[in-house]
């Protein structure tokens, strides 16, 4: 790095020296050839010739083609002792102390071709001293190209050069060793940088060449400026920080360490920079990380290899319920005592064989509540070293603990009654079929059904369906007692499953629970009352899988529905043929609705008085081709379990519609059509529309059609059967009661909804001539009805004896075999003209759509 006789920076383009070179030579004038009179010279003012020749340190000289010197600047004096006048015309080889330089000078600066080329070299003052220049030259040429001499600039870089050369013996040695780091060195002398490492040149991003004009206050930002010089005026030998400056303009943290050594006899500065860009980054990194772990909502805790805390974050005693001072210093075992004390065990044997842990553990805080800790553990160690510490995070896990626990206890357990749902007793039954399998034992499955709750919660609302629920299903538990399980299948339907060692004993808890269920529900001071159906299954006799049991015990309890509901039934064979014959039935059923197979008969209702037909009801028939003719009684209660009633009812009022018009347009405009309408049509939210459609798209008049109501209906007590009622009313259709007399009759329902009509129930005239009791039963209704202003429909009439004692007691209407069977609509218009007399008698009994 160092120069010896010669050292030229071949094609560096110095840009100062050039500026100051060219602009020299164009703004002065300056022909060197002709000397400064006929340069121009003379025409500045002469205080800018005084600056310019004789005050800046650079002499100014011009050499000619023939290497004689033309003109030299005045203070070329203060540079090698010569007076202008003396070098003027010598041949410049004698300001050379090595008369070899010149050529190679002469060289470099014409191969610059007129660019100004940067040579150091050593010259001869006049008192016969070597001093050590550098010339910044160019080489002049004239119109044709010819090389006509040399212009440049000369500069005293003896000082540089001598402290140079006292570096020059130690320089392998120093760059030996400061090559090898990666700080950045470099030694200055009054600011100006003397030499510097590789990691400098790299930090910075300057070179060799920007040294002359550089110094070390450029590589420092010039805020931090005021300090870095108070540091070398005051000799401070201690590392401190500054930012630091690169070539480009780029700012970067730099830690510098100067220090104070010789050159000789020259002091000198050594100053060490290093680039504290990556270390800044690791800091905040760090102070991130460390802030991260402080406000951390999870417990840290750094253990010794020993099992003693050194560290814990703040989150440790909000989780752990222990303070820092009591933790710290102490051993990490002793914060999991008692059952916990096996789990920690456990974590420590795999940190000290150096693997990492992860558990739950439970731990009882010292309010004695269990609280469940989920715990990730890590041993510490350096690359290569053993292993010094651990880490260990703590998370209190006790409220998701509690929530997946809730979780499943929702999976498997009725939300209202709290029992077991359906998934988690077929889980149980299954499991028990196994263990009774394996036991040689038996399992019986209760299947209980709640008679009449969908009419509890359609009346009284779902709050009380609930309540019921929830009430029941506690009676079921104490009936059954801690030997069964009782679970809630769905809606109002509950399993039992109990194990067994004798049939007796399924049979024993069955009757358990009718009787338990015998005492009315009080709910918000309102007796409700509710039954409990219950079918009976044995393992193995009735089903050796959970599913064939259940289905056994689901057809024993439909059986009981059957029989008159509020009692048990044991699964019989029979009773799976009668299920499978209702599925078929169901099934015709189904195939049925909508085809020619479901049709109409009508029935004629007689003035007892006059004897004329005041009305038609509609009677449904069913003809099925594999079933032959299938009875009401068969078919009406199956169509109104599976639902399909409420499409049949449709259908039903709009062909009776359609077939009595002609009848009111024949000459019988006051004939009144009866149709019975469903319970489960009620419940349809579309039936009052349906109603009034048909009524449209018929043309049949409102005040012409009275749907018939069963009594049961009312008892229910639903929120929607006063609108619905009133909104048939409002239409003009009239209502009436049917089947009266065979429910819980009572005048609260005949003043309180817009009722027409009330028919007896044919049961009641069955004898009533014979037994006074049921004489005066219907004596009374029809005494009660009159003094209401309803009319009264006897029903059943089948002998004149009957119709004359309802004609006695001023019993309205009646309809019979006495007067007519059932018949098809094409008969209707001959019994329409016919006058029925006390003499007229009927066939057998018949059977109707009730």
């Amino acid at each position: 790095m160092f120069c010896s006789s010669l050292s030229p920076l071949t094609g560096v383009t110095e840009k100062k020296a050039e500026t100051a070179f060219n602009s020299g030579r164009q703004h002065l004038g300056v022909e060197m050839a002709a000397g400064p009179e006929a340069s121009g010279l003379s025409d500045l003012p002469s205080d800018m010739l005084d600056i310019i020749l004789g005050r800046l340190p650079d002499a100014v000289i011009s050499v000619g083609g023939d290497g004689r010197i033309l003109w030299v600047s005045p203070n070329v004096r203060r540079l090698l002792g010569y007076d202008a006048t003396e070098l003027v015309g010598h041949d410049v080889s004698v300001i050379y102390a090595v008369a070899s330089d010149r050529k190679v000078v002469l060289d470099l600066v014409r191969a610059g071709q007129g660019e100004a080329v940067r040579v150091e070299f050593q010259a001869r003052a006049k008192d016969g001293s070597d001093v050590w220049v550098v010339a910044y030259g160019c080489a002049v040429f004239d119109d044709q190209g010819r090389f006509n001499g040399v212009r440049g600039v000369l500069r005293d870089i003896s000082e540089n050069h001598r402290m140079r050369k006292t570096l020059e013996d130690s320089e392998d040695r120093f760059r030996r060793l400061s090559d090898v780091t990666n700080e950045a060195i470099c030694i200055h002398f009054q600011g100006r940088i003397l030499d510097c490492n590789r990691a400098f040149h790299d930090l910075f991003g300057y070179e060799r060449a920007d040294f002359d004009t550089l110094t070390a206050w450029n590589v420092i930002h010039t805020d931090d400026l005021p300090l870095a010089r108070e540091m070398v005026r005051i000799q401070y030998q201690k590392p401190y920080e500054v930012r630091g400056v690169r070539k480009d303009g780029s700012v970067f943290p730099m830690e510098i360490h100067s220090k104070e050594s010789w050159m000789g006899d020259v002091a000198v500065r050594v100053t060490c920079i290093r680039d504290l860009t990556e270390q800044k980054k690791a800091e905040t990194s760090l102070n991130l990380l460390s802030q991260a772990v402080e406000q951390s909502p999870v417990a840290v805790a750094v253990v010794t290899d020993q099992g003693l805390v050194e560290y814990v974050n703040p989150a440790h005693q909000r989780i752990t319920g222990h303070a820092a001072d009591t933790v710290i210093g102490h051993p990490l075992a002793g914060l999991y005592p008692g059952q916990s004390r096996a789990w920690f065990g456990e974590m420590w044997q795999a940190l000290c064989r150096g693997a990492d842990w992860g558990g739950e553990v439970p731990v009882v805080a010292e309010d004695g509540k269990l609280r469940w800790q989920q715990i990730f553990a890590s041993p510490v160690a350096p690359q290569g070293h053993e292993i010094t510490h651990h880490l260990v995070v703590v998370e209190d896990v006790s409220l998701r603990k509690e929530q997946d626990r809730k979780i499943l206890h929702q999976a498997l357990y009725d939300g209202l009654t709290d029992l077991p749902n359906r998934a988690m007793a077929l889980d149980r039954l299954t499991v028990a079929t196994e263990e009774a399998r394996d036991a040689g034992t038996r399992v019986g499955l209760l299947f209980v059904d709640l008679d009449d709750f969908k009419g509890i919660n359609d009346s009284l609302g779902h709050e009380y369906g609930d309540e019921l629920l929830i009430l029941a299903s506690e009676r079921l538990c104490q009936a059954v007692g801690e030997g069964g399980m009782v679970a809630r299948f769905g809606g109002d339907e509950f399993l039992v499953i109990l194990p067994l060692v004798s049939p007796e004993q399924a049979e024993w808890a069955a009757d358990r629970i009718v009787q338990a269920f015998v005492e009315p529900f009080t709910i918000s001071r309102r007796d409700l009352i509710t039954t409990a159906s219950i079918g009976v299954a044995l393992y193995p006799e009735d089903g050796r899988t959970p599913q064939t049991l259940l289905r056994n015990a689901d057809i024993a309890m439909y059986q009981s529905k059957l029989a008159g509901r509020n009692r048990y039934c044991c699964f019989t064979a029979r009773m799976n043929d009668e299920a499978e014959a209702r599925l078929r039935l169901e099934s015709e059923l189904r195939r049925a609705v909508g085809t020619e197979q479901l049709f109409l008969h009508f029935q004629p209702l007689v003035h007892v008085e006059s004897g004329r037909v005041a009305g038609i009801e509609a009677l449904l028939r069913w003809n099925n081709p594999e079933l032959g003719s299938v009875p009401p009684d068969r078919f009406i209660p199956q169509a109104e379990t599976c639902g399909l009633i409420v499409p049949i009812g449709r259908d039903v009022l709009r062909q009776a519609c359609q077939t009595a018009l002609p009848w009111l347009q024949g000459g019988h405009p006051d004939l009144l059509l009866c149709v019975n309408v469903s319970p489960r049509q009620f419940q349809d939210g579309a039936f009052l529309d349906d109603v009034r459609t048909i009524l449209r798209e018929t043309g049949f008049p409102a005040g012409n059609l009275e749907l018939e109501i069963t009594e049961g209906l009312l008892l229910k007590e639903r929120g929607d059967i006063d609108g619905l009622l009133q909104g048939l009313h409002d239409m003009g259709v009239h209502l009436a009661i049917d089947d009266f007399g065979t429910g819980y009759s009572s005048l609260s329902y005949l003043e309180r909804y817009p009722f027409h009509t009330l028919k007896i129930d044919r049961s009641f005239m069955i004898g009533m001539l014979e037994r006074h009791e049921r004489k005066v039963l219907v004596d009374t209704i029809v005494a009660m009805a009159t003094g209401l202003g309803l009319k009264v429909i006897a029903e059943g009439v089948e002998t004149a004896e009957q119709l004359a004692r309802l004609r006695a007691i001023g019993c309205d209407l009646a309809q019979g075999y006495l007067f007519s069977r059932p018949v098809p609509a094409e008969q209707i218009f001959a019994l329409l003209d016919n006058r029925f007399g006390l003499d007229e008698r009927g066939p057998g009994p018949s059977v109707h759509l009730h």
